[in-house]
């Protein structure tokens, strides 16, 4: 009788301050073709939004500086001013930045093969796919955007679940609602990690906010919106890298998901 094989012990699951150290050191090796990776949509994004911002904002802070308003008319130039807020809110975060996430995710998953693919190609490898992930993401930003506006905290779980949506569609290939399933299912298996990873989206957009209040003018819209989105964009490759390294170790516990995999699934994305 052959002796019994000993069992190969698991590998243990990355603590989110391991995934967070990981995503940072990954950053600060690749800095440039990472930022660059970002600032292709973001950049441009940011102008547009910060535009809008102050277009449709600049009105409300007038309506509150001025006494001569009734009280119905300054109740509606607010409201208007909260309308534009959330219109230029859902494209900013709710489409812009799952596309850079989507391009951040193939750019991680060709370093971690060790590869060096630079921006150009990342965003070519992106919109292969561009239509898939779009039929994601439109109606993920739709549903996160509605629960956040009139309940909030179904809006965050949303928000929650829908955290994977991005490397579901350009990893694995399936877009719509497939792709939102996949993603709920990925994060309900270790949902603790995923939310403590996004909550450093939260705080980085936080820190970018309270620089953009503190080092402009008082009432200047479009710099303060412009910097406070620019921060982001310099900060946001740290939680991003971070969410698609634990996508990778939660579909290693789940799927016995290993680099051989993540290559055939690059290799089917740049075949597409």
């Amino acid at each position: 009788m052959e002796p019994a094989s000993p069992e190969v012990a698991p590998i243990p699951e990355k603590g989110v301050a391991d995934i967070l150290m990981e995503a940072f050191r990954l950053y600060r090796a690749n800095a440039k073709p990472l930022l660059l990776t970002c600032a292709l949509l973001f950049v441009p994004a940011a102008i547009v939004n910060s535009l809008a911002r102050a277009a449709i904002l600049g009105p409300t802070l007038a309506a509150a500086q001025s006494t001569n308003l009734a009280p119905l008319a300054n109740m509606g130039v607010y409201l208007l001013g909260l309308v534009g807020t959330l219109v230029t809110g859902f494209f900013l975060y709710g489409i812009i930045v799952p596309l850079t996430n989507g391009a951040l995710t193939i750019s991680v998953a060709d370093r971690i093969l060790g590869g060096n693919a630079g921006w150009r190609e990342v965003w070519m490898l992106l919109f292969r796919r561009l239509g898939l992930l779009l039929s994601a993401v439109i109606p993920a930003a739709i549903v996160v955007a509605f629960g956040c506006v009139f309940f909030l905290i179904p809006g965050l779980i949303c928000a929650l679940f829908f955290a994977f949506v991005s490397p579901v569609v350009l990893i694995e290939g399936v877009g719509g609602r497939a792709a939102l399933e996949r993603s709920t299912t990925l994060v309900r298996s270790d949902w603790l990690r995923v939310a403590l990873v996004l909550l450093t989206f939260a705080v980085v957009r936080g820190l970018a906010e309270v620089l953009g209040t503190a080092l402009v003018p008082p009432g200047s819209i479009f710099f303060g919106s412009l910097l406070s989105d620019l921060v982001t964009m310099v900060l946001l490759p740290i939680p991003v890298l971070g969410a698609v390294l634990l996508y990778f170790d939660i579909r290693r516990k789940r799927d016995n998901f290993t680099p051989d995999l993540l290559r055939s699934d690059l290799e089917a994305l740049k075949s597409s």
